[in-house]
């Protein structure tokens, strides 16, 4: 939408597998969002509360009357104050919400009377979003219709412990619906590529969809050029590790809890605080009673469930170091949004975070805490540790901007033909899944000693 092509038409897919283009008034809130042109929900997150109500219905009011629930879910949050998205003034706050949309506050005006999966030879990418109200309705689309979409990763499928049983359900359903149904998959990540393609073979689908490369790189940088950090009033002149992620089970900070409450007595002030940044998910009643457990910790440990962007920016610049121990990622964003702003991290072995950093950081097992614990210690007592890695990172690490992303994604898309239609005897394609792999860019990449 930056670029202004005329290549690309937007559609929105419902509830019930319809599809249709965005009205007038749809598409240009949609780039008045992108371009950073509305004001953000979370902005003002301590105003009153008639301000903050002014904010929802104004994005209401502007566009988001269609958004999805995840729109709702964000906003009752951010109304209620419980970030945590549980309670009654979150169910309260979100059924105002659903209210208000169902107002006639935020009316579309004319729909768009043209279906994209009616066309035949249209090419359509699909949402994570779309894709799942598609399969949701079990709707199937004509084999004259090339269909792209993207995965993040096959979390939910390989690791569903670390996921709500209920989302992995619905996740495993969309990827059958996507391997059916599907010409193309652009995968985030050659590391999610893999799985896919192992996954497609393990289905026995006879002829799998094209198996392709785009990996997302990170945006802010690009997004909020021009702008300036916002400084963290409780963070100027302390110094800190940042950690930027939701937090959930799978984001594994109880390991950094674990680690920060064992060096209290070796460092005592002279450790560097630790912050979060991200919303409470789920399943984080491990970290929540650890937390009540050892109230040493509370002095120590900055949580920042409302950031802006310009905030974030400021956290990047500023951190001592980064910190990423998840336990499973599809690429791994604030690794890479570290790396645009020349901050050191340290990452888990997840295979996705060392692409994301393109084999330039410090790599540990993500249940090993002794090997957290050193080098960990390094970060804070050797000021060569972070000088060695900042200087790696200017000359070896090869941003992948929006532009990029987003010229490959379009690339991918326009050349969607498909995988062959030639079985072999039996019903199995010619060629197994992962001969469908199409590479993604060719990044220079070395590694850390």
């Amino acid at each position: 939408m930056r670029q202004k092509t005329g290549r690309v038409a937007f559609f929105k897919v419902e509830r019930n597998g319809q599809t249709r283009v965005l009205t007038p008034r749809e598409l240009n809130y949609l780039t008045r969002l992108v371009e950073g042109r509305l004001r953000s929900i979370e902005d003002g997150a301590d105003a009153s509360f008639l301000h903050r109500l002014g904010t929802v219905t104004t994005a209401i009011r502007d566009g988001a009357a269609l958004s999805g629930k995840e729109f709702d879910r964000v906003s009752a949050g951010y109304l209620s104050r419980r970030t945590d998205r549980r309670g009654l003034s979150y169910q309260l706050a979100k059924t105002l919400i659903r209210g208000l949309k169902l107002t006639g506050l935020g009316g579309r005006g004319r729909s768009g009377e043209i279906d994209p999966l009616a066309i035949p030879g249209a090419r359509c990418f699909l949402s994570s979003a779309g894709l799942h109200h598609l399969a949701a309705s079990g709707r199937s689309v004509p084999k004259t219709v090339h269909i792209s979409t993207v995965l993040h990763d096959l979390i939910p499928i390989e690791q569903p412990h670390l996921t709500d049983r209920s989302h992995a359900r619905n996740f495993e359903r969309d990827v059958n619906w996507m391997l059916g149904e599907c010409r193309q998959i652009i995968c985030v990540s050659n590391h999610t590529a893999e799985r896919a393609a192992a996954y497609a073979a393990q289905a026995g689908v006879a002829v799998p969809p094209r198996i392709a490369v785009s990996q997302l790189g990170s945006f802010l940088k690009e997004a909020l050029r021009g702008q300036a950090p916002e400084p963290v009033p409780a963070l100027v002149g302390q110094r800190f590790a940042f950690y930027c992620s939701t937090i959930e089970i799978r984001k594994n900070h109880i390991l950094l809890l674990k680690l920060w409450s064992s060096l209290i007595d070796e460092f005592g002030d002279r450790l560097p605080k630790l912050v979060f940044g991200g919303r409470w998910g789920w399943m984080y009643g491990e970290a929540k009673a650890y937390l009540e457990a050892h109230p040493e910790l509370d002095r120590h440990l900055v949580i920042l469930n409302h950031m802006s962007d310009q905030q974030l920016v400021w956290l990047y610049r500023n951190a001592a170091f980064g910190l990423y121990p998840s336990l499973a990622e599809g690429w791994g964003l604030g690794a890479a949004e570290s790396l645009d702003y020349d901050l050191p991290i340290i990452i888990s072995d997840t295979p996705s975070l060392a692409e994301a950093t393109q084999g330039l950081m410090p790599v540990l097992p993500t249940g090993d805490l002794e090997a957290w614990r050193n080098e960990v210690r390094r970060a804070i007592t050797e000021p060569a540790w972070g000088e060695r890695l900042r200087q790696q990172i200017s000359l070896a690490y090869r941003p992948i901007d929006e532009t990029v992303f987003a010229n490959r994604l379009l690339s991918l898309v326009d050349t969607a033909e498909g995988t062959p239609t030639a079985q072999a005897p039996g019903g199995a394609a010619d060629y197994p899944a992962s001969n469908h792999l199409v590479p993604s860019l060719a990044l220079p990449t070395s590694h850390a000693a």
